[in-house]
């Protein structure tokens, strides 16, 4: 047992160091986004065969989901202003649930078609699970760019309740491919509604209890770890009483970024904490990234070959939803009178990426249900080959678009 986890620290001691020569890189010499680059790192594993089998590396579903996800979700929620957040509600809200529907519809249904996919239900599935976006990308760009405020709270905005609740339709439609419960419109609606707001009110709870807590100590470490402790409890407790554990812990994040840091934090405590949660953040992108490769490695060149037709097919689906998840609803909330620029609604189409998440849900798809073991390679490498030409196409065409836009701020 001793030698077993020596070795599995050797290994994750050594695609940490993977991960740290690719940002050196990605730093000093391709100037392309660490996103970028660790997604092409990624794709060099799978085709190179870089790196242990992923059977060495211990992972699994539980590792994804439980020890990775908490603190990915809970530092992306720890630093959003709840006043901008609130200033642009309506298109957040919007577009992490309505345009999340079509997304994930629309995905589905071009998969279904397009990709010879005998299933719906498992199209729908693949659709929840590259439907998440993630603004890492776009948001240095805007850094870079000093593109305007209000559409980067927009965009990371979505992003942050996208993730939520994307994941929770990936749940349930996990739940009825596995005949854990039988496909009824109402039914999924009211499952999602119960862990959804059941989500939200722990973790309000929860983060309010630990706001109260915080407010009484003056210690930046003992602070620190009462976070850590209550991103991954809040996690742990809500899926323990079936509501929405991403949820939970993404509303906890909200309550103790906003009233945690403005009345109870002191600077240095503040520092602490978002300097903790960043340095995670980065370390477990960096390893998901790798691990998908490692994953990726399994399946055969065959089996890559055979699936290129449903990857392109994604790749449509993905486009084409988010063109019906944005224009039309950017359209509406601009007659009901938010009156913003029409020419962020392109910003918003393109800058819609994928990343971490959908990696997160491929290396966490379960085994033992049949027909997800017989499409896994389709879907790894259609999920995957998504997320690639996200980052990479996309993300490397968004500062381009805003200069042609003129939303780059002259220096």
């Amino acid at each position: 047992m001793e030698h077993v986890i020596e070795h599995a620290i050797g290994i994750y001691i050594g695609l940490l160091l993977m991960a740290c020569l690719v940002g050196v890189l990605a730093k000093f010499f391709a100037h392309v986004p660490y996103a970028v680059a660790l997604t092409l790192m990624g794709l060099l594993v799978a085709i190179l065969k870089i790196g242990p089998d992923i059977a060495e590396t211990g992972f699994s579903r539980e590792l994804i989901f439980f020890v990775m996800l908490p603190p990915l979700l809970f530092q992306g929620a720890l630093h959003m202003e709840w006043n901008r957040l609130a200033a642009q509600a309506w298109p957040i809200v919007t577009f992490a649930s309505i345009g999340l529907l079509i997304s994930v519809f629309v995905i589905g249904g071009v998969f279904y078609l397009g990709a010879g996919v005998d299933s719906f239900l498992l199209a729908l599935l693949f659709g929840a699970m590259v439907t998440p976006t993630d603004p890492v990308s776009v948001l240095a760009i805007f850094k870079e760019c000093r593109g305007p405020t209000d559409l980067r709270y927009i965009i990371e905005g979505e992003s942050l309740f996208n993730d939520g609740v994307g994941i929770v339709v990936f749940y349930i439609i996990y739940k009825m491919i596995a005949g854990q419960a039988e496909f009824q419109a109402a039914a999924a609606l009211s499952e999602f509604a119960w862990v959804a707001v059941g989500g939200v009110l722990l973790g309000a709870l929860l983060g309010y209890l630990t706001f109260v807590l915080l407010t009484k100590l003056e210690d930046h470490l003992l602070e620190n770890a009462i976070c850590l402790v209550l991103a991954y409890g809040c996690f742990w407790l809500g899926e323990l009483m079936h509501l929405s554990g991403v949820i939970a812990t993404v509303v906890a994040g909200l309550v103790v970024g906003n009233y945690g840091r403005r009345e109870s934090m002191s600077d240095k405590t503040m520092q602490t904490v978002e300097t903790f949660f960043e340095s995670i953040d980065f370390l477990i992108n960096s390893l998901l990234f790798i691990l998908i490769g490692l994953e990726l490695q399994q399946i055969t060149a065959e089996d890559i070959t055979a699936n290129l037709r449903p990857l392109g097919v994604a790749v449509v689906g993905l486009l084409l939803s988010r063109a019906l998840a944005v224009y039309p609803l950017y359209w509406i909330l601009n007659i009901a009178g938010t009156r913003r620029p029409p020419k962020w609604a392109h910003v918003l189409f393109w800058g819609g990426l994928r990343g971490s998440i959908p990696i997160a849900l491929l290396l966490g798809l379960p085994r033992g249900v049949p027909i997800i073991d017989e499409n896994r390679p389709m879907l790894l490498v259609a999920g995957f080959g998504v997320v690639v030409f996200s980052l990479v196409v996309q993300g490397l065409t968004m500062k381009p678009l805003m200069r042609r836009l003129g939303l780059v701020a002259s220096a």
